[in-house]
């Protein structure tokens, strides 16, 4: 289980008398001297980096730098990630102390009955509950993809998040800046329970009173900055009241870029007579290696930045941040390319654009080449701080994942997406019966009747006895289903709650009504003939894509540490609570770890507090 029931609630009673006291008003970013035995702790999220990657021999040439932070650290080989193993709850687990049943945030793309459709959507008083919740890109403002016919409905995005208003024209352009400035609030869902509707921005979209490690941080007078693929979503980081990060600096990974003369990444937008012209050699940044390389440079740069006192942009003087943290997606990228991953030999039969690596067998030179660029910016920040006497001994740094990549070998089979709702639609005769699928290596799905919960857990629980389905599959809402979408188990109600994917056993607005486990190696997409990858994450429990890399490591960690390996099974949940220990701050003052019990990592001799 993800958290401790006995103490919850007593923590519910906790949360209640804390929201008074935590409000503290908001300070001037000031740098402050942190209470505890360290001034500097620096998350480095490395999506896709399994623990089997980090401790596997035929990687271990490519990940010099990774291996000297474990000489001067604890590895946690048994450390996981959530379930779902989505980046959304994936990073909100090491900035709360907590799951997505407490958190609220299951996925970047869920369902909210209590709230209503997006302005760009004619959302208003007027509409009814219930809407998707899409916090992803989509929040950035946009340019139309054909600016000689704009359509707000097929759009492209700039590495600062800028563009125009619901992707039109006609409502003027808005330059971004990497951040909250570039939420184009049309695109949030909104909430109209007032009477009046308002936009729920993405720290909102939080449960009430769920804070991250940047509130309490910020609170006690502590300077923040924080990095990470989406410029307008990720500001959930914030945590709540949606102000506690000094500095924040996050470029659009779906950007559509080119390099210029020196390698560099620039936005493949420009304009002429004020009108957006597109490159004739646009990619989109996770098109290959290439750019994603090329992205997490440019976060790279940021954090060299910040390790040097100034902004993350370098153009100003800025205290060094005394939590920071940033995320790298070249790894990511290079296991799921069709040339990429581990042992990928090509599988013509389900996933057929997958032809094959090289070498087909061991780590493809695609997945090589991320693995040692990322190590080798890992290594320039390492250095950075090392070389500096103000922050070598001084400084934290913590090296984990998200989430994983399923399969680590092999090549993923790829099915079609409406497999599962259309299944659950034929059953319940009702071709609107699935409010909402949202789907990868996993089903999570919100019914329409939720009084139908029991019936099709049981029902797709019976698809099992089928033959699976392949790649050429696809459902019906008319049809029976004739083959099996991957399922191995189906939960819901009672057993999700005491699995910890629910807070409770009972429906609620927010939580998938029902959790779909699928094969390792399964994956929903629109086009299974037109797929573009071999593996995905969102995996419910399955080891490769939640048993994730972790590692503490620092210079002033005890001698007696360095370099050891701590077996126990952990949580990225723990990260949150190390992290304020070792700043010396209180991890009670963080709700998700009052409400689940969270300890600290073990095996670092960081005292808690």
């Amino acid at each position: 289980m993800m958290f401790n029931r006995s103490k919850l609630a007593l923590a519910l009673t906790m949360v209640c008398g804390a929201s008074i006291s935590m409000a503290i008003p908001n300070r001037t970013a000031i740098a402050a001297s942190a209470p505890g035995p360290y001034q500097h702790v620096l998350i480095l999220s490395v999506d896709g980096l399994r623990s089997a990657d980090i401790l596997d021999p035929a990687l271990k040439p490519y990940l010099t730098n990774i291996n000297s932070l474990r000489s001067v650290g604890v590895t946690y080989p048994n450390a996981f990630t959530t379930s779902p193993s989505d980046s959304f709850p994936g990073t909100l687990s090491y900035l709360t102390g907590a799951g997505p049943a407490t958190t609220g945030v299951y996925y970047d793309d869920t369902y909210a009955r209590n709230l209503t459709v997006p302005i760009a959507e004619g959302g208003n008083i007027n509409s009814p509950l219930g809407t998707e919740a899409t916090y992803f890109e989509l929040l950035d403002y946009s340019i139309p993809a054909d600016p000689s016919h704009p359509d707000p409905n097929n759009v492209i995005w700039r590495l600062d998040g800028g563009g125009y208003i619901s992707g039109e024209p006609t409502k003027g352009f808005v330059q971004g800046d990497y951040g909250k400035g570039s939420i184009d609030k049309t695109r949030l869902p909104q909430n109209c329970s007032s009477g009046i509707c308002k936009p729920v921005y993405p720290w909102q979209y939080l449960n009430p009173d769920i804070n991250t490690i940047f509130n309490v941080a910020h609170n006690a007078g502590l300077y923040t900055a924080f990095s990470d693929k989406h410029a307008g979503a990720y500001n959930i980081a914030q945590g709540r009241g949606g102000d506690s990060i000094n500095d924040y600096y996050s470029p659009e990974i779906n950007a559509s870029v080119i390099l210029d003369q020196n390698g560099k990444l620039k936005d493949a937008v420009s304009f002429n007579a004020g009108k957006p012209v597109i490159a004739p050699n646009a990619h989109v940044v996770t098109d290959n290696t290439t750019y994603t390389k090329a992205y997490d440079d440019l976060k790279v740069k940021a954090i060299l930045n910040e390790i040097n006192g100034r902004n993350s942009l370098g153009t100003k003087n800025a205290p060094v941040p005394n939590v920071f943290a940033m995320n790298f997606q070249a790894v990511s990228v290079g296991e799921k390319a069709l040339n990429g991953g581990i042992n990928n030999s090509g599988n013509p039969t389900n996933n057929p654009n997958a032809t094959g690596a090289t070498p087909p067998k061991g780590p493809s030179s695609v997945l090589v080449d991320a693995v040692q660029h990322t190590d080798e910016s890992i290594g320039k920040i390492l250095s950075a701080i090392r070389t500096n006497p103000h922050l070598a001994k001084n400084t934290l740094v913590v090296l984990v994942a998200k989430h994983g990549q399923d399969p680590r070998n092999g090549v993923g089979n790829l099915l079609k997406d409406n497999l599962i709702p259309d299944a659950i639609e034929f059953h319940l005769e009702n071709p609107n019966a699935v409010s909402q699928a949202t789907q990868d290596d996993v089903s999570l799905v919100w019914l329409k009747d939720q009084s139908k919960i029991s019936d099709v857990t049981r029902y797709l629980r019976g698809l099992k006895n089928l033959p699976l389905c392949t790649g050429t599959s696809s459902g019906s809402t008319t049809s029976a289903p004739t083959c099996n979408p991957g399922i191995v188990e189906v939960y819901s109600g009672a057993l999700a709650y005491q699995l910890g994917l629910a807070p409770s056993p009972n429906p609620d607005n927010r939580t998938p009504d029902v959790f779909v486990r699928t094969l390792p190696g399964y994956i929903f997409v629109g086009n299974p003939s037109k797929g573009k990858k071999i593996a995905e994450h969102g995996a419910l429990f399955t080891e490769d894509a939640t048993n994730i890399a972790l590692v503490i490591g620092g210079d002033g960690l005890s001698n007696h540490v360095k370099g050891t390996t701590v077996n126990d099974q952990v949580h990225t949940t723990q990260i949150a609570v190390t992290v304020l220990n070792a700043l010396g701050l209180n991890p009670n003052l963080l709700t998700g770890v009052r409400i689940e019990g969270t300890k600290a990592l073990p095996g670092t001799r960081i005292k808690s507090n």
